[in-house]
């Protein structure tokens, strides 16, 4: 029998129904010679460290590092069932097609599960970027052998592997370190979520120290004979800032006194024709950073959607993509998927109609693509009116990018002038549009980054005709006080761009050079989660757009030695993990190397650690900021702490004599109906729980508390608070 395994049902069923198997299994879809099964993600995880050596349920530091000899995966409670299922399945194939997604973590969903059965026949792999039919058809047609991708597989064995060694040792270390400064809340370590949040941390750092100060702009009205426009000072070396900005006033002052109603002449004017070609198709990162721009959207949020349009609405191609760029194979394509979207969407047809499918386009490069391609609509005819609105926007962002390949240029005339009036230097920019080209497609809105570089003042400035040499008059002159600015807090945007381009923000002179050229920290599949998982563990603060890092996390980054938090090791990290893939590094050199650091990490902390906490008042300061208001168990008055479960959140006790948990109220701890009941005094009518209330008492502007009958509207007992204390 032939065995397909797919990464979700849904994929599955879209398998399925192209290759004609419709029979229903046990856990599949199936034929008399061929299934199509499937699983849930990742049907095993890694053993915890207690699952090793029962040794591990203490976090003592002196048990650490945790270095498993043999690594061990157990089947996820949730997934036994469809586990067994395609256990049977393996047992009766011969040959097993991998069908997951093409990429580290669809390989692993596959390959773990067959290693765990015994699986030693053949494998080949199914490389879809897309559900539609024709897509799925042309996967089928150019099957591969699954040698090629079993790189995949050691990367994403390293990835896993890494992310638990540093995750179980760095967390216990560190909860145990800060726990001698008198903190005992746990402290989540990982490869790449620890140096997101010291990012974010570092920049909150910079505003709260940042310092303004005074510059000043002076601008010219000049007058020419073709008209007039404004121009702008540049101050000499010696009374700026090293932004070139002045800052001595009396000077520009005395500028602004000497050139007003001055005759100057321009010493450079030049006109150039430029052209600025279509944005390219969004990765997932390009997409999540324009979607928060736009609409606000999270990073997860968009994620979702743009799951959801690969896999509910076969709307467009696979979304965990890191690439832009498109197979030039698929040039073929582009009239079928022009014609699907106005087969889609009526409304598109016009801008469709100017779109010229000859045109070449940069987006097409075999050099440029990854695993994956850009993220573009499928061949398939889809029905817009079951998108939500947000899967709507995101779809209509992606269309739009598409199509604007096959447009011909911007166009634009740029001209740089400079003039010179009793000796001081004006400049002047100004770009005027000539042809609209791809820019149509995006009329009422701004498309994603661009080619121009242009700031939004050289773009709106209009300037008219003049020639070198050509006389100049200062009509006047104007002084702006201006103050310089701390430098944003981080947005959901601005930190997927932050993730991406690490070599930005990267100081390590080692590290900053070779980044350059790196992906950056995570992938385009995992940094939505990392930032909803700092934004779960406490670390990060969401306050409307902006993400702020909290106490909890400006602590956790005063502990941590500067390896832990670096972004530059973390990307460096990442750079390996694509050379697993390709082949340079293989999987027992990565992990020798990590498990090396890891030890090395442990024993100097722990030989030090008494050094790191003691007579450290910045760091005690630090960790009793982290602390927090301090929220006692209702029921033995031990302290309550704040988890996250598959719910939201909730309080539990730390007390093990007691295990009493509380539901979430705005980020407090509040007690059940049942147990207020319990504590609460009884009605002296009807003996049922009085329940404190508050309202208006007759002619009383501010409400007032009272206790009422829980038997309302039966019993309308009302007592005063002074009464109930006496019945409690």
């Amino acid at each position: 029998m032939e065995l397909y395994i797919c990464e979700k049902p849904s994929q599955a069923k879209d398998l399925a129904s192209v290759l004609g198997i419709s029979g229903r299994g046990d856990g599949c879809i199936r034929d008399n010679r061929r299934a199509v099964t499937w699983a849930y993600g990742h049907l095993l995880e890694q053993f915890m460290p207690q699952e090793y050596d029962e040794r591990y349920k203490s976090w003592d530091m002196d048990l650490l590092p945790i270095m498993p000899t043999q690594w061990q995966y157990k089947v996820r409670p949730t997934a036994k069932k469809q586990f067994n299922a395609i256990k049977t399945l393996v047992k009766e194939a011969s040959l097993v097609y991998i069908a997951t997604d093409l990429d580290r973590e669809g390989e692993a969903i596959a390959r773990t599960v067959l290693e765990r059965v015994g699986y030693k026949g053949e494998i080949k792999r199914v490389g879809l970027t897309a559900l539609d039919e024709d897509t799925i058809r042309k996967a089928l047609n150019n099957v591969r052998p699954g040698s090629e991708t079993i790189p995949l597989f050691h990367a994403a064995l390293a990835r896993s592997r890494a992310d638990w060694l540093i995750g179980m040792n760095m967390s216990r270390l560190y909860s145990k370190l800060a726990e001698k400064i008198g903190y005992k809340e746990t402290l989540h370590i990982g490869r790449v979520i620890t140096p997101t949040v010291a990012l974010v941390c570092q920049r909150d750092r910079e505003i709260a120290q940042f310092k303004p100060s005074p510059f000043y702009v002076l601008t010219a009205n000049v007058q020419v004979q073709q008209g007039a426009f404004y121009a702008k000072w540049v101050p000499p070396e010696e009374v700026s800032d090293p932004q070139g900005r002045c800052i001595n006033k009396a000077f520009a002052e005395q500028v602004g006194r000497q050139v007003k109603g001055k005759r100057g002449v321009i010493e450079h004017a030049e006109t150039k024709r430029g052209k600025e070609s279509a944005p390219l198709p969004f990765c997932i990162t390009s997409l999540q950073k324009y979607a928060s721009q736009k609409w606000g959207y999270t990073a997860q949020e968009t994620l979702d959607g743009a799951q959801s349009l690969y896999e509910t609405h076969k709307a467009t191609t696979y979304p965990r993509t890191d690439s832009r760029y498109l197979p030039t194979s698929q040039r073929a394509d582009i009239p079928k998927i022009l014609q699907a979207l106005v087969l889609s969407d009526q409304s598109i047809s016009g801008l469709v109609a100017g779109a010229d499918p000859e045109r070449k386009s940069r987006a097409f490069n075999n050099e440029k693509v990854t695993a994956h391609n850009a993220i573009i609509p499928t061949l398939t005819r889809t029905d817009i009116s079951k998108m939500s609105p947000l899967e709507l926007n995101l779809y209509d962002a992606i269309r739009r990018h598409y199509v604007a390949q096959f447009y011909a240029p911007f166009e634009f005339d740029k001209t740089h002038i400079r003039l010179n009036v009793e000796g001081h230097i004006f400049t002047a920019s100004g770009k005027v549009p000539v042809k609209q080209g791809w820019r149509i497609l995006f009329a009422n809105d701004e498309p994603a980054e661009t080619d121009s570089n242009d700031d939004e003042e050289e773009n709106s400035n209009l300037l008219p005709p003049v020639h070198q040499g050509e006389p100049a008059a200062i009509a006047d002159a104007a002084l702006d006080e201006k103050t310089t600015r701390a430098p944003p807090h981080f947005t959901e945007a601005t930190l997927l761009d932050a993730m991406s381009n690490i070599a930005r923000y990267v100081e390590e002179p080692k590290f900053k050079t070779i980044l350059k050229e790196s992906e950056g920290i995570g992938t385009g599949a995992t940094r939505a989660g990392t930032i909803e998982g700092a934004v779960d563990k406490g670390y990060l603060i969401r306050k409307k757009k902006l993400l702020i890092a909290s106490d909890k996390a400006h602590a956790l980054v005063a502990i941590l030695p500067p390896a832990l938090k670096s972004a530059g090791l973390t990307a460096m990290w990442e750079q390996q993990l694509e050379g697993i893939v390709d082949g340079r590094i293989d999987l027992a050199t990565f992990m020798a190397q990590m498990s090396k650091w890891v030890t090395n990490m442990v024993v100097t902390v722990r030989e030090n650690s008494d050094k790191i906490t003691e007579n450290n008042p910045a760091l005690a300061a630090a960790f009793a900021k982290a602390g927090g208001p301090v929220h006692a168990c209702f029921t033995c008055g031990s302290n309550l702490k704040r988890i996250k479960g598959s719910k939201g959140f909730f309080w539990a006790c730390s007390s093990t004599n007691c295990k009493e948990t509380f539901p979430d109220n705005k980020g407090k701890p509040a007690q059940r109906q049942a147990q207020r009941d319990a504590s609460a005094p009884t009605c002296p009518e009807c003996s049922k729980p009085m329940r404190e209330r508050s309202g208006l008492k007759p002619g009383a502007k501010r409400k007032t508390k009272f206790w009422g009958c829980s038997g309302w509207p039966d019993c309308k007992t009302m007592l005063t608070p002074t009464e109930a204390k006496k019945r409690m």
